[in-house]
């Protein structure tokens, strides 16, 4: 197996370099890694149904959408995440097995003195708080399984709380995030240490109980999943776009004004929307103009630019979302 610890801490880096060793590598690995502030949505779940949009944009948080299912979750270098991908010899039929990962990860937080048990979920808890969610994805035609968690040491909380507070009433039949309360393991154990100093750890307890191999990414990985990452994972097209089907009514702070913002989106297209206001024909045009568009930033801006002579700024698009 190989051990991969990755210093760089670029969320949309670590994402596509999971997906580059699942779809191009056969060696079994396992992935250590760090993201700074970050909140990354499951494959099926509408993005803007489960943050806050704009608390995050304000504050430089990225958001991502990884290939796993599940939940909604949020990083900073507080937190460590850890990917396990392995081929599958035993068959597709047992390929889901979440223990299969983390009774190994039990063993080690054990060993350097961290207490967890199992939720029903397959979450890792300390004292009946989260400290790890899980997922999976199973790549069928080459019987593949990628497995990662995260690992809440000293994580800011009053940030995950922020960011994970979605505005606005949204009607959608995507996956939606079971909320549950988290803790941070130096909130039990190892205060003492830092967030390095534990991740340090928790590698040394795997090598000491798997075969394993030190790997560093050669050009030619770095080159693969570079160009994974701008096709994908940093494009606002996958993280916005391959949301299911929703609809959303909210309110939108515009120029000192509240408006009354109603829209129908389905995978990322605007199929109706209304910005409700005393003045009718204000917003007309560019409703009608969005119609059809991709609800992403970069066209907002673009399709208001065209149709309204009034001023918007960043805040005012990110309040939209």
């Amino acid at each position: 197996m190989h051990l991969i610890v990755t210093e760089n801490t670029d969320v949309y880096f670590n994402l596509a370099a999971e997906d580059y060793i699942l779809h191009h590598w056969d060696a079994d690995v396992l992935m250590f890694w760090r993201s700074k502030k970050a909140v990354v949505c499951g494959k099926h779940q509408n993005l803007c149904g489960e943050l806050n949009y704009s608390w995050c944009r304000k504050h430089g948080i990225d958001i991502a959408r990884r290939l796993t299912g599940g939940g909604t979750v949020f990083h900073d270098l507080g937190n460590i995440n850890f990917t396990f991908i392995q081929n599958i010899p035993e068959g597709l039929d047992k390929a889901v097995n979440y223990r299969r990962f983390l009774d190994p990860m039990r063993d080690v937080l054990q060993k350097i003195g961290v207490e967890t048990s199992y939720s029903s979920r397959n979450d890792l808890l300390v004292k009946d708080k989260k400290i790890s969610g899980n997922a999976e994805h199973v790549l069928q035609r080459r019987s593949r399984v990628l497995h990662h968690g995260t690992l809440l040491f000293r994580s800011e909380l009053g940030d995950l709380g922020e960011a994970l507070h979605p505005v606005g009433k949204y009607e959608t039949k995507a996956v939606q995030s079971v909320r549950s309360e988290v803790t941070n393991i130096s909130d039990h154990f190892l205060q003492e240490e830092n967030s390095d100093a534990f991740m340090q750890m928790v590698i040394r307890g795997f090598e000491n109980i798997k075969h394993t191999n030190r790997y560093v990414f050669r050009e030619e990985d770095l080159q693969g999943i570079d160009n994974v990452k701008h096709a994908k994972y940093s494009k606002e097209s996958w993280i916005l776009g391959y949301s299911p089907g929703y609809t959303v009514q909210k309110v939108w702070n515009f120029h000192e004004n509240i408006y009354r913002l109603e829209m129908k989106i389905d995978h990322g297209v605007v199929l109706q929307m209304q910005i409700i206001s005393q003045n009718k024909n204000e917003f007309e045009r560019f409703c009608n103009a969005m119609v059809g568009k991709e609800w992403i930033e970069n066209t907002i801006r673009e399709i208001w630019r065209e149709n309204s002579e009034i001023e918007i700024r960043d805040e005012d698009i990110w309040n939209l979302f």
